[in-house]
C-alpha cells in the first residue's frame, strides 16, 4: 500500500506546521533520506526526508498551507506499486483541503509517475545563490563532477540573464513585481512574520524601560584564558566571553528572582529555574535558542551547548523545543564592534540583556588614568512586573559578579 507522508511532530510543544515548499514533484523518484518538503513552525524550519525509496505519487497539501501534526500531506508509492494503488477511497479518506468549486483535482496517471531522469545536482552554495538570484537550477548546465552545478555556473547564468532583454513579468513565489524603479518585493517568510508579530507585540504590550552599566572586563578575560585549555581538552570546544557572561548572568538572576519572571493576566509568574535564551542571527532572521538550567551547568557544559545550538542553526535543524521555554535572554553584539545597544524583550520573558564589545579605554582607577578593557551591558525590562529599583539592584549585582567572576560560583 502507498505510504502516508504526514506532518511530523517535532517536540512536545508543536501542534501544527506550515509547508514552506516541496523539494520533490509529483511523479518524481525519491530515495530514502531525500528531502521531500520544508516545514515551518513558529521560527523553526525543518527538512522532512523520505522514509523509504519510492515515487512521490500525490501531494495533498500545497506550499504555504498549514495543517495539524499527524495530517497526511502526501502519498509515497513503494517500489513495484503503481497508480492503481492509489484508490479513490485512499485519496478521500484523509482530506486536508478541498479544491475550489469547479476546479477538478488532478488525476494521478502512469505518465505523471514516471521517474525523473534529470535530477538537478548542485553544491549547497550554488543552491543558495540561485535562490537569492531567482534562477532556475533546472535550466543551468553544471560544469562540476557528474554535471554538478557550481558557484561559477550560477555566476555565468546570472551574467547571461542580465545581458538578455528583460522578460515579461511573471508571478513568482519568491518575489512580487514592484513598480518600475522601485526594486523587488520579497514576500514575507513565516519566520519573518513571526518575528514581526512578536517584536511589535513586545513593544505594544510591555512597558519597556532601560538602564545600563559599564563593566571592567579584565578579570573575565583572565578567567577565559585560565579555563580555555581545560574546557577544550574535556569538551572539545573553545569557551567564549559570551559563555562566561551567560553563566554569571544566570547567577545574578538567582540573586534577584523578580527579573526571572513572566507577566500573566493573573499576576507575575516567578520561575524557579533559569533557562537562558541566546539571541542568534540566521540568514532567515533572528532566533533565540535556549540553554536550559544554566545555573546547574559548568562553563564547559554551557560552551558545549552553545556550540551544539549554533551547529543546529547552521544546518537548519532546530526543533521547536530548542527555542521554547526561555526565561531570560542575552544578546551579544560585540562581534560587530558595537559598543552599546538596547534590545527588545523576547516575550513572554520580562527582561533581556544587551552586551556590547570589549574595548580598551582610558578609565580612572584609584585616582590614576589607566587603560582597561571595558564593555557596556544594557538591561531592557518590563516595568509592569519589575520596578526600577529592583532592576537597579540586579544590575549592581551583575556588575559586581562580572568584575569579580569568582564571586558568581
Amino acid at each position: 500500500m502507498p505510504l502516508d507522508i504526514v506532518m511530523p511532530k517535532l517536540g512536545l510543544t508543536m501542534t501544527e506546521g506550515l509547508i514552506v515548499e516541496w523539494k520533490k514533484n509529483e511523479g518524481e523518484e525519491v530515495k530514502k533520506g531525500d528531502v521531500l518538503f520544508v516545514l515551518e513552525t513558529e521560527k523553526v524550519t525543518y527538512d522532512v526526508e523520505a522514509p523509504e525509496d519510492g515515487i512521490l505519487a500525490k501531494i495533498l497539501v500545497q506550499a504555504q498551507e498549514t495543517v495539524p501534526v499527524g495530517a497526511v500531506v502526501a502519498y509515497l508509492l513503494k517500489p513495484g506499486e503503481n497508480a492503481a494503488s492509489l484508490s479513490a477511497t485512499a485519496l478521500s479518506d484523509k482530506p486536508v483541503s478541498a479544491a475550489p468549486a469547479g476546479v477538478a483535482e488532478p488525476s494521478v496517471t502512469e505518465q505523471s509517475l514516471r521517474v525523473a531522469e534529470d535530477r538537478v545536482k548542485a553544491t549547497p552554495l550554488a543552491k543558495k545563490m540561485a535562490k537569492a538570484m531567482g534562477l532556475d537550477l533546472g535550466s543551468i548546465t553544471g560544469s562540476g563532477p557528474a554535471g554538478r552545478i557550481t558557484r561559477e555556473d550560477i555566476e555565468k547564468a546570472q551574467k547571461t540573464t542580465t545581458e538578455k532583454p528583460a522578460a515579461p513579468p511573471q508571478t513568482s513565489s519568491l518575489a512580487v513585481a514592484a513598480p518600475e524603479g522601485e526594486g523587488k518585493v520579497v514576500p514575507f517568510t513565516g519566520m519573518r512574520r513571526t518575528i514581526a508579530k512578536k517584536m511589535l507585540a513586545s513593544k505594544v504590550e510591555a512597558a519597556q524601560a532601560y538602564m545600563g552599566n559599564t563593566i571592567d572586563a579584565t578579570r573575565i578575560q583572565k578567567l577565559r584564558k585560565v579555563l580555555m585549555p581545560h574546557i577544550e581538552k574535556k569538551y572539545g570546544v573553545r569557551i567564549t566571553i559570551t559563555d562566561i557572561i551567560m553563566k554569571i548572568t544566570g547567577a545574578a538572576l538567582r540573586e534577584h528572582p523578580v527579573i526571572n519572571t513572566r507577566w500573566t493576566d493573573k499576576g507575575v509568574l516567578f520561575l524557579p529555574d533559569v533557562h537562558m535564551g541566546m539571541a542568534m542571527a540566521l540568514d532567515e532572521g533572528l532566533i533565540v535558542p535556549v540553554i536550559r538550567d544554566i545555573n546547574k551547568k559548568s562553563y564547559g557544559q554551557i560552551a558545549a551547548d552553545r556550540v551544539q545550538l549554533i551547529q543546529k542553526g547552521k544546518e537548519n535543524k532546530f526543533l521547536p523545543d530548542d527555542i521554547k521555554g526561555g526565561t531570560f535572554t542575552l544578546s551579544a553584539m560585540g562581534m560587530f564592534g558595537l559598543e552599546t545597544f538596547t534590545a527588545i524583550i523576547n516575550q513572554p520573558e520580562n527582561a533581556i540583556l544587551a552586551v556590547g564589545a570589549i574595548i580598551d579605554k582610558p578609565v580612572v582607577v584609584a585616582g590614576e588614568i589607566v587603560v582597561r578593557p571595558m564593555m557596556t551591558v544594557n538591561l531592557t525590562y518590563d516595568h509592569r512586573a519589575i520596578d526600577g529599583a529592583e532592576a537597579g539592584k540586579f544590575m549592581r549585582t551583575l556588575k559586581e559578579m562580572l568584575e569579580e567572576p569568582l564571586s558568581a560560583q
